[in-house]
């Protein structure tokens, strides 16, 4: 194994005093293999594996309506190296009593360790590339599962953002369609959408489109209106409701599975929900996203939502969300969407 040497012989602090362990590696990356697996396998290696207590505390759950784990653990002894050095991202853990804890270390960290009790570090391309490795280190082997829960957020938003880069770098091999994509740009939008993707502009005039495509269903829409009120979690689920009512056959969120945020997004402020949105008539429901932004006196609404019955649907909804995030205004050509 390589150890982890800094390149600066300091450690960077980092929100909550986390030691994050600047790394310089002296083995070209244009030497390493590529690294393997599915964009949402995360391989565990510890000398003894407690999956109970990682799933518990790093696994990160969606309500798609059903509770479905973002992450596939692969768990492995972390004496074989050789069986899980390939994998794209991988998270060891384990006390400087653990041999591959010890010789993963450089002595710097060692002492940082025994000084902090639990350290965080972190390192792209070590055995293949494009990779990612999270090592969790404790100075005793019984502060393990505390060093865990205590960077447990920490690590959670390290491996999801790994994940979305993954399916987001994954989604751009495949060639972005330059028809839709101009076609959009008519009503004063650009999303980065394929092929498959069709648009439906016959509400327009009201300043509505969306696009969709199939196996399985996924839509985008956006919508825009000059501001009458204050944005807020509200008037955001009873704006939303009010669209998808009348241009999705009735469709509404379950209140109590919404989640918001404020954001800031291509230079706009203003609010995203993520939630599960349901249709009675039709007997459907599924994952939404959405993006309330504010622009001068305009309000936009960018809305994603899948509907994949009995099958796994992160994956594909976070494909969704890349393609929101491609979202920019341009000039409309159409008079609806002025």
């Amino acid at each position: 194994m390589n150890k982890f040497t800094s390149a600066t012989g300091m450690f960077n602090i980092i929100a909550g005093l986390v030691l994050l362990l600047v790394i310089a590696l002296t083995v070209s990356c244009t030497n390493l293999p590529s690294s393997i697996g599915k964009s949402n396998e995360v391989v565990i290696a510890a000398s003894a594996i407690d999956s109970n207590m990682i799933v518990d505390n790093i696994q990160i759950f969606n309500y798609v309506p059903q509770k479905e784990g973002l992450f596939t653990f692969v768990f492995k002894v972390d004496t074989v190296v050789k069986m899980f050095s390939s994998y794209h991202t991988i998270f060891i853990y384990g006390s400087l009593q653990d041999e591959s804890i010890s010789t993963l270390l450089s002595e710097e960290a060692k002492v940082a360790t025994q000084r902090d009790t639990f350290t965080l570090f972190k390192l792209n391309d070590l055995w293949a590339r494009e990779q990612l490795v999270i090592v969790m280190a404790a100075s005793k082997p019984i502060y393990v599962t505390q060093g865990i829960i205590k960077y447990k957020n920490m690590i959670d938003n390290i491996l999801e953002e790994n994940y979305y880069q993954h399916i987001k770098k994954r989604y751009y091999y495949k060639k972005i369609d330059k028809k839709n994509k101009e076609a959009l740009k008519h009503f004063g939008v650009a999303f980065d959408i394929g092929k498959s993707w069709m648009i439906d502009s016959t509400h327009q005039e009201d300043n509505f489109i969306f696009s969709h495509t199939h196996f399985p269903d996924r839509s985008i829409f956006f919508y825009k209106e000059k501001i009458t009120q204050q944005l807020s979690r509200t008037s955001a689920i009873k704006k939303r409701d009010k669209l998808t009512d009348e241009y999705y056959n009735g469709d509404y969120v379950l209140e109590d599975l919404v989640t918001s945020e404020e954001i800031e997004f291509k230079d706009m402020k203003g609010i995203k929900l993520r939630g599960v949105w349901q249709n009675d008539s039709l007997v459907a429901g599924g994952p939404f996203i959405s993006y309330f932004l504010i622009g001068e006196d305009t309000l936009y609404v960018i809305d994603g939502m899948l509907f994949n019955p009995g099958k796994r649907k992160s994956d594909h909804f976070t494909i969704i969300e890349v393609i929101m995030n491609s979202f920019h205004l341009v000039k409309a050509e159409n008079k609806g969407l002025e």
